[in-house]
């Protein structure tokens, strides 16, 4: 490294602090990664139409819209339909499991992850305590199942595309034509790893998982205690079914107390009654359980005077939110963090570790992953659901309900812009793009929510990125670090430069984020695949493959921070069964790698 320039030790001070930051939790990464992009462009080590050329690049245009996508894709209802298949009625949890784990390793191949595990983790957690379950046994699963699934496609997960972009980037600048990652480019490795993994998970991975119970919801069954009238309308999955076979016997915390149908009054309602259209079901219950069932189709609330028959006022409704890795809550008490004025919100409970603080909750100094039960306007979701301060994981009392009818055309067009990009009909970009406009079109995802659907914070670190990686290959950082990898295991043994160049992407994206990860190690990989003077390709792919395997803590993956808090997990849970999982996706890697793309 003695032959290194000023802006090369520039460029590597920068990168250490910004690692230092990232890994400290100083600032969201979105704030960090751009502010070591704009030291670099203002010290002149990286030009400006270099250091900000991200911002239009395919590839980040391509993950904004894909943000779209994923969103219309909740709002008609087609992901809760979907979870309500896979949980079924089974008691189960072997059966249950499986049925889980595949199909959310198959959506997250193809949408956000971040939205699927956010519908699916309050639907998991209430089917496993209607059902005596631990939700600790099924929510660490349900976030790996996601990450998985992500690592199968090019579109799975966005830091695939910033690979793939940065790949072609790259190669540019060193006078170099090359292909971009092909959609089904990972599969050959994503999908014998996902495979391994989820039946690790259903077998072996069970015995890992705590027996833990998730945060206890004590404050909304003292207070939140609803009586409410649901009537049965047409196309209800219920008509025909009795109270029984409905599975209204057995919820948690509800029992129907009458059936109304016409002018006769049923009470007390039998389990043997059969519903009709028309029936209206009067239940006592937990909100929380009320508003699960007012979810299925054709199950409307019959309100008085246009209010649902509760003690709450009528504009306000219950959340139960998570702090995000990146708010500005974590470190602050409720009180210092003036949360009621700043949110419009007031804080009922606190959940850590699964058990419910005991001080006072003002007193209560907040971190990631901090569980709260919170009641606000209406408006609340719309307001601060996508701002990074919260992971939204649950809306106890559901404002609207799903556009149902435009659920079947919405993944009609979900599946024909998979086929446009799988068969090169079109570009990435323009099937995601026609893909959201149509959907904007036709409704099923309204264009204020579309809006806050897209994350700009990720946006924001996955263009930067390419800049911070212009400037590590430009200033000779990356061929300089390749060179110290060169000397560590020789030329003659790509194999061990390929587990080296993979174990570093885990590593750093264990700390930091995975794009930012990637970022940081495409280059290098890179350059010491020239040094080696093997395709750099293989590499390249062992970086998208490991940016994303991050298992061994809460922190490295934002579906693992999501589902921290609901399943009442420690530190400790996750490096108990992300360790093996780790391993056994290095090894899946290091086999697949070589026998699909060789070293030639």
């Amino acid at each position: 490294m003695s032959g290194l320039g000023w802006d090369a030790w520039y460029t590597l001070a920068v990168v250490a602090l910004m690692f230092l930051g990232l890994a400290r939790n100083l600032l969201g990464p979105d704030v960090l990664v751009f502010s070591a992009l704009v030291a670099l462009w203002v010290a002149g080590v990286v030009p400006g139409e270099d250091a900000f050329r991200g911002f239009s690049n395919h590839q980040v245009l391509t993950v904004g819209l894909l943000f779209i996508v994923s969103a219309a894709m909740q709002e008609t209802g087609a992901l809760q339909a979907i979870s309500r298949f896979m949980l079924g009625r089974k008691r189960d949890g072997k059966k249950v499991m499986a049925r889980l784990l595949f199909p959310t390793m198959g959506l997250s191949a193809f949408l956000n992850n971040t939205p699927i595990v956010a519908m699916f983790t309050p639907a998991v957690r209430d089917w496993a305590l209607r059902n005596g379950k631990a939700p600790s046994k099924f929510l660490i699963p349900l976030s790996y199942a996601a990450i998985l699934g992500g690592t199968c496609t090019l579109i799975g997960t966005s830091t695939n595309l910033v690979v793939s972009g940065l790949f072609v980037s790259i190669s540019k600048e060193q006078g170099q034509e090359v292909v971009p990652l092909s959609m089904f480019e990972l599969t050959p490795v994503g999908l014998p790893a996902a495979l391994i993994g989820l039946v690790f998970l259903a077998t072996v991975g069970r015995y890992l998982l705590p027996d833990r119970n998730a945060p206890d919801m004590a404050a909304s069954k003292a207070s939140r205690e609803y009586s409410v009238l649901l009537e049965v309308q047409e196309g209800c999955p219920l008509v025909g079914k009795t109270i029984e076979a409905a599975g209204l016997r057995h919820l948690s915390g509800l029992y129907v107390g009458a059936v109304e149908r016409g002018s006769q009054r049923l009470a007390p309602a039998r389990p043997d009654e059969v519903l009709r259209v028309g029936d209206r079901l009067q239940l006592y219950g937990l909100a929380e359980t009320v508003v699960e069932l007012q979810k299925i189709q054709g199950l409307v609330p019959v309100t008085q005077d246009g209010q649902v028959l509760a003690g709450q006022a009528q504009d306000t409704r219950l959340f139960e939110v998570v702090i995000s890795q990146t708010s500005p809550l974590v470190g602050q008490t409720i009180r210092e963090a003036a949360f009621r004025r700043r949110y419009d919100a007031a804080v009922i409970a606190v959940h850590r570790g699964g058990a419910r603080l005991s001080q006072k909750i003002g007193d209560v100094e907040l971190k990631a992953g901090d569980t709260l039960m919170i009641e606000a306007s209406k408006g609340f979701r719309r307001a601060w659901g996508n701002t990074g301060d919260f992971y939204l994981v649950a809306q106890v009392d559901e404002a609207e309900k799903p556009k149902y009818h435009l659920a079947k055309l919405t993944f009609f067009l979900l599946v024909l812009m998979v086929l446009a990009m799988a068969t090169g009909w079109m570009s990435s970009l323009k099937a995601a793009a026609l893909a959201a406009v149509a959907m904007l079109f036709l409704g099923a995802v309204q264009v204020s929510t579309a809006r806050r659907s897209v994350d700009l914070s990720v946006l924001i670190v996955i263009a930067s990125s390419f800049g911070i990686s212009g400037a590590l290959a430009s200033t000779g950082l990356a061929a300089a670090f390749a060179d110290l990898l060169m000397d560590l295991f020789g030329e003659g043994r790509p194999i061990l430069l390929l587990a080296a160049i993979y174990l570093t992407t885990v590593l750093c994206t264990e700390l930091l984020s995975n794009n930012a990860a990637a970022a940081l190690v495409v280059p290098l990989a890179m350059e010491a695949a020239a040094l080696a003077g093997v395709d750099p390709r293989p590499y390249v792919v062992a970086v998208a493959i490991g940016a994303s395997m991050s298992f061994v803590t809460p922190l490295g993956y934002q579906t693992n921070l999501m589902v921290f808090g609901p399943g009442g997990y420690r530190f400790v849970d996750y490096v108990r069964i992300g360790v093996p999982m780790a391993i056994l996706c290095f090894v899946v890697a290091m086999v697949m790698i070589p026998l699909v793309w060789g070293f030639g």
